[in-house]
């Protein structure tokens, strides 16, 4: 049997760039042969999907120090509400899954913020809720769970440190928020408004301010803390 150290980039746009490393969860997985670029695995342990589409491998590595075979795969969301991505990952990780890489295997390798929430729980029927999940990014951080409004947060921290769509990560910081694109004109509404003038004031900041504000991040709650509410 070959081992393979296999990292599956889920990417979810927007807030993210297509060309973003995402969100990586990984696993490892027994071969009967070695892999190669462009091989498709699929299995029911893997993907929750009955069809046999499977994941399509690529840049596959030999590590002759380790004795295993590394790759990575991606899947591509568009237009997920924010709401559904922490059960996604939970479901992920359900499935065998762990959040990191194996890069994390290599090299060398917080406080959160906490808002004011109404935690007063509404009773809606299940197309309300799912209606509101659906819309839940675009609204304002007194009218969200504290679960949502860490997972966020962590989302502008994530976006951060990778580089990924930094101006929207930045607009999502300021405004608290994710505000879908409109088109510029004179009936604009004011909050997207704000949306583009934020994303544009990022652009014109300096070197050091933008990475001043990558840092102010880093209090922000990880990925996997968030997912484990």
């Amino acid at each position: 049997m070959f081992k393979l150290e296999l990292d599956l980039r889920l990417k979810f746009i927007p807030p993210m760039h297509e060309h973003s490393s995402g969100i990586i969860v990984t696993r490892t997985i027994d071969l009967p042969y070695a892999p190669s670029s462009g091989l498709r695995i699929f299995g029911s342990e893997l993907d929750e999907c009955p069809d046999p589409m499977g994941f399509t491998i690529e840049d596959v590595t030999w590590d002759l120090d380790r004795e295993v075979f590394l790759a990575h795969t991606s899947i591509v969301c568009v237009d997920e509400p924010m709401a559904f991505i922490p059960g996604d990952l939970r479901s992920w990780i359900d499935r065998g899954w762990r959040l990191g890489s194996f890069e994390d295997n290599y090299g060398d390798n917080d406080d959160t913020e906490e808002d004011s929430v109404d935690n007063d729980e509404v009773n809606v029927d299940a197309d309300e809720e799912y209606a509101r999940l659906e819309i839940m990014h675009t609204l304002p951080r007194n009218r969200r769970n504290r679960e949502f409004n860490q997972f966020f947060k962590a989302m502008v921290r994530h976006m951060a440190e990778n580089f990924d769509n930094s101006a929207v990560a930045y607009a999502m910081d300021k405004l608290g928020r994710f505000v879908p694109k409109t088109t510029p004109g004179p009936d604009e509404p004011p909050l997207p408004r704000k949306w583009r003038e934020a994303r544009a004031e990022f652009l014109n900041l300096s070197l050091d301010e933008q990475l001043a504000w990558q840092v102010k991040t880093e209090r922000y709650p990880s990925i996997e803390d968030a997912i484990a509410g």
